[in-house]
């Protein structure tokens, strides 16, 4: 999948923690789709889960590697 893929997924509005950067400044989806390079491959969409199910959060994280953006 790609990363425009994936961000398609999510709500414009939605805040993501940007970990590939140092001091993990916030942006929004609609923020990331304007300045990411979005043809790119191997991404994937992870949903987490706290609380016993109640709670889940999306991060967009490389296949095989680590998550690169969270939900806040």
């Amino acid at each position: 999948m790609t990363l425009g893929e994936c961000l398609n997924q999510l709500h414009n509005d939605l805040l993501l923690i940007d970990l590939s950067r140092p001091g993990y400044p916030t942006r929004t989806v609609a923020e990331l789709k304007k300045t990411m390079p979005l043809e790119e491959e191997g991404y994937e969409v992870r949903i987490r889960s706290f609380n016993f199910g109640r709670t889940q959060k999306r991060s967009i994280g490389k296949i095989n590697g680590p998550n690169l953006w969270n939900e806040t």
